[in-house]
């Protein structure tokens, strides 16, 4: 049992299944892992191909639509949730997966002078992978040290290793691949630098600037939409300019991710609240 809802442009939604009166949904195709576009180089004197880059390509949702009731209200209905160029979500759930996805129209086809009246509809997602419908969000800011080891040798009180102002959380991706986040950073006292450490990979993400209190920073990673912006008070800015030279914007890997941060230093780590947020991807379902 599966459940399929489209949406438009406008918000407005529309149950595809479990609506035989108006709708009785045929067909879906597209719904597994996208093909991969496989770049590689041929070598002289080398067996095979070098490998150079692999990426997916993008996804093709095809549904085939029967019209029952009043078919020709039914189908100008539909005509205006799949409005050919134009955006649309498609919500799918089933027994293991809640997911959706968003693409662009591309083909509307209905022979209207047929008996059990067919449409089929095309749709093109440039972003191939489906989304977990819950966005989860992990805060790093209250996190215990993980790593405190006070011990003494031969001289009582003598501390051999102490990182107990060390903030590291875990942050766990269930997604099929690596996936960008957005980072809401709070401020509530002045300060001057802040830098988010990927502890698992080693890369680090800083900002310098004149931060004061009720300062919001956002920080989206994804790919095709990366951004830096300040909101203080009404008033929203670009910051990519206060993005210091060497950092990198973070992409989750499958699985665990170790993150901490420091502010001016170690000195004002109790001056921001900082969020993660991201939501899982998935090749198919």
């Amino acid at each position: 049992m599966f459940t399929c809802i489209v949406e438009n442009t406008r918000g407005a939604t529309l149950r595809l299944t479990q609506n035989e009166s108006s709708y009785q949904l045929i067909s879906i195709t597209g719904l597994s892992p996208p093909n991969a576009q496989i770049n590689t180089t041929k070598v002289a004197g080398m067996d095979g191909t070098r490998f150079n880059s692999a990426s997916l390509n993008q996804r093709n949702i095809v549904f085939t639509i029967r019209l029952n009731g009043d078919i020709e209200a039914n189908r100008l209905a539909l005509y205006s949730f799949f409005r050919s160029k134009e955006r649309c979500k498609i919500y799918y759930k089933n027994c293991s997966r809640n997911v959706y996805i968003e693409g662009y129209v591309e083909t509307v086809d209905c022979d209207i002078f047929t008996n059990n009246e067919t449409m089929q509809v095309s749709v093109l997602c440039p972003n191939p992978y489906f989304k977990g419908i819950e966005e989860i969000i992990t805060d790093i800011s209250n996190i215990q040290g993980l790593f405190a080891f006070p011990f003494a040798i031969g001289l009582p009180g003598v501390e051999v290793s102490a990182l107990d102002t060390a903030r590291i959380t875990n942050i766990l991706n269930q997604s099929e691949s690596g996936t960008g986040v957005i980072i809401a950073i709070d401020i509530s006292e002045a300060v001057r630098t802040i830098q988010l450490n990927n502890v698992t990979t080693g890369e680090t993400f800083a900002l310098e600037y004149a931060f004061t209190a009720g300062d919001r920073v956002l920080i989206d990673t994804n790919k095709g939409s990366k951004s830096v912006t300040l909101q203080r008070g009404a008033v929203v800015s670009n910051l990519f300019t206060a993005v210091k030279k060497g950092s990198t914007f973070f992409q989750l890997d499958a699985g665990d991710n170790l993150f901490g941060y420091t502010v001016d230093g170690g000195n004002s780590d109790s001056a921001v609240w900082i969020t993660f947020r991201h939501y899982p991807l998935y090749g198919g379902v």
